[in-house]
């Protein structure tokens, strides 16, 4: 992955009349620090809520990998990779790629280029997220970035597409159902209540944007009804901190029920109990305390971030819990201890797994295989040809049959670097 993120893009960039971003999770927005730095120069179209996110996702992004540089290259023996290659973009460069970005409203056509217009629709993934339609000559091709569920916390339910001749459609969860919605909130109490009671704290691993709001919108009724336990709950990211600040500037891109909650003066994000982590010094005060606690840290697959901390806090701790309510890739962290490790390496050291191993996919941001097709279902006119992405393989070639057999249509899982003609 590493050779990867530095093996430039399959194209020059310097060609290229535009960037559509469909939103600001690390693993779509974050090289294009790197595109522009190659000589990308022209406009990046994306929602306002993406816009700002993104700004912080790669200024944040950016001063992790210049900060591990400067570390690693003092400590090579502390990188689980024994080497640091260096940043692969600096916060200059983020700076120049941000004044590329150009906001753009929901739902309404945009022309640029020659007889070519885009569209953005809801996708009701996280703030901001959108589906992109694209006209060109009379054709239509849609990239569904990645598709929300419906009911989700505070983010709008995915806005139904009518039309398309292609699609590039993600299938990250193309092969499982994820568990039932209604039923989160109190599990996601009951793994607290126990795992106070056992005397332990409750780490949680989540992305900073998207999945910590959801959390901390669950915990939040809770909290205030008195039935939360009285122990400190812990945001222990600056990030996601200031992206709850950026949810709030953004009501437009909120659902009914929240907008509701706001009305009655009642902010979601905030509850009694709740601290924020914003230096480092904060962060390692948590790892002090005695009593039993919540932490919600980054990063959510554990690749890096202050959760790394506090997972070689507790994960020899046989009272503590690590609760993981996102995806977690091949080859991370997360997966090792999602599918059962017994013995994980962090900073160049190995730390035996006795705490409990809880997940909870019903917190996934990303729709599932049901869910998928019944968005599907709200085509009037069919894509002609659908090409699956951003799924392992499994994943991609079980939603592909799927699709196949309910639809009938031409459906393809591209392998990397693979190119098409479109006709």
């Amino acid at each position: 992955m590493e050779q990867m993120n530095r093996g430039g893009f399959g194209h020059n960039p310097r060609q290229m009349g535009a960037l559509l971003l469909t939103h600001a999770h690390i693993d779509h927005c974050g090289r294009v620090p790197l595109l522009a730095k190659m000589g990308f120069h022209k406009p990046v179209f994306c929602t306002a809520g993406t816009r700002d996110l993104a700004d912080l996702m790669l200024h944040d992004s950016a001063r992790l990998m210049e900060e591990d540089a400067q570390h690693y290259g003092h400590h090579p023996d502390q990188s689980d990779r024994g080497f640091c290659p260096g940043p692969l973009f600096t916060e200059n460069d983020v700076v120049a790629a941000l004044g590329l970005f150009r906001p753009v409203d929901y739902g309404r056509a945009f022309s640029f280029g020659a007889d070519m217009s885009m569209t953005f629709r809801d996708a009701g993934h996280i703030l901001g997220s959108a589906i992109i339609e694209l006209d060109t000559s009379g054709r239509r091709m849609v990239f569904c970035g990645d598709l929300g569920r419906p009911g989700s916390p505070m983010v709008r339910d995915p806005q139904p597409v009518v039309e398309a001749d292609w699609l590039v459609l993600e299938s990250t969860y193309g092969d499982r159902e994820h568990a039932d919605k209604a039923d989160r909130g109190r599990r996601l109490f009951s793994i607290v209540k126990e795992t106070v009671e056992r005397g332990g704290n409750v780490v949680i691993p989540a992305f900073t944007v998207g999945r910590t709001q959801d959390i901390l919108y669950e915990l939040n009724p809770y909290a205030e009804s008195g039935r939360l336990p009285r122990i400190a709950t812990f945001v222990d990211s600056p990030m996601a901190i200031s992206a709850g600040e950026i949810y709030r500037r953004h009501p437009e891109c909120f659902d009914a029920e929240t907008r509701a909650l706001l009305a009655r003066g009642d902010d979601p994000l905030s509850f009694p109990g709740l601290r924020l982590a914003r230096t480092r010094e904060e962060s390692k005060q948590i790892n002090s305390l005695r009593e039993p606690h919540i932490v919600i840290a980054g990063n959510g697959m554990c690749t890096g971030g202050r959760v790394r901390h506090h997972l070689a806090q507790n994960l020899g701790n046989e009272e503590s819990t690590v609760l993981f309510v996102g995806y977690q890739a091949e080859g991370t962290l997360g997966r090792q201890l999602r599918d059962g490790s017994k013995a994980v390496r962090m900073f160049g050291k190995q730390f035996d797994v006795r705490a409990h191993i809880e997940v909870m996919d019903a917190y996934s941001a990303h729709a599932d295989r049901s869910e998928i097709v019944d968005w599907l279902e709200g085509f009037k006119r069919f894509p002609r040809r659908i090409f699956l992405v951003h799924g392992e393989p499994q994943a991609s070639a079980s939603l592909a049959l799927a699709i196949r057999q309910r639809f009938g249509t031409e459906v393809t899982v591209p392998r990397h670097g693979e190119t098409f003609e479109l006709d």
